[in-house]
């Protein structure tokens, strides 16, 4: 099958989920983890793209990212992960391949849509029954979403506000932790696939108007878990 050819959208933001090579534990090592968030933070200095949420867990990532220019994204994960795969593989000895083929990126809606891909995304590691909480993994935003820090942030706080429209990290917070403990009291932790494998998410008219301006015409739009989705035929 063709792969279908990325158009990125400028001020909009996309879900990036990358695999290790056949889905092997190469972030298994927390020094392996602690390197990809020193050039993610790097990442974001060198290319204008806005980190919204990152989560990297032992044998992939996934990132919430926006650029006012869509194909900075591109550019700056080119930049990002070919430095990784390089590192990894100047420390081990080795010249295989590090990522499992290209990145995927699903174009998400501002608002509610764009909130439930970032608990999505912020439960990773509970949903695959490494923590108890998120809080207690350590490479993931979370701990940026909750402490004062203000030298080697990653997380463009002005930024992930204005996608959720929320006024400001106090009301941020609270929405986050409520929302969080309430999932976890429910046990809400289905890995739902189409937060990582679909084209775009949001509401109906929202991508009906979409897939018309960017001229797709091989996409279906479905509905899942209460949440529309649009997909290849």
């Amino acid at each position: 099958m063709a792969r279908r050819k990325r158009g990125w959208i400028d001020n909009a933001c996309y879900h990036i989920t990358h695999r290790c090579h056949n889905r092997e534990y190469f972030f298994k090592y927390k020094k392996y983890r602690k390197f990809y968030l020193r050039h993610l933070f790097e990442m974001q200095k060198r290319y204008p793209v806005y980190v919204l949420d990152y989560i990297i867990t032992s044998n992939h990532v996934h990132l919430l990212l926006t650029a006012k220019k869509g194909q900075h994204i591109s550019e700056g994960l080119g930049y990002l992960h070919g430095r990784i795969a390089q590192y990894y593989n100047k420390e081990t000895n080795k010249d295989g391949s590090f990522w499992s083929d290209r990145f995927h990126s699903t174009l998400i809606q501002d608002g509610k849509h764009l909130g439930e891909c970032l608990f999505y995304i912020d439960l990773n590691m509970v949903r695959a029954g490494v923590v108890k909480h998120p809080s207690e993994w350590d490479a993931c935003a979370y701990h940026e979403f909750y402490q004062t820090k203000s030298k080697y942030r990653i997380i463009n706080e002005q930024q992930l506000l204005k996608a959720l429209s929320i006024k400001d990290i106090d009301e941020f917070r609270k929405w986050h932790t409520l929302t969080i403990d309430d999932m976890l009291r429910k046990r809400q932790l289905e890995r739902i696939k189409f937060w990582s494998n679909a084209y775009a998410i949001g509401d109906k008219e929202w991508l009906q108007n979409h897939l018309e301006q960017v001229g797709i015409k091989r996409m279906t739009i479905r509905e899942a878990n209460g949440i529309n989705f649009a997909r290849g035929k």
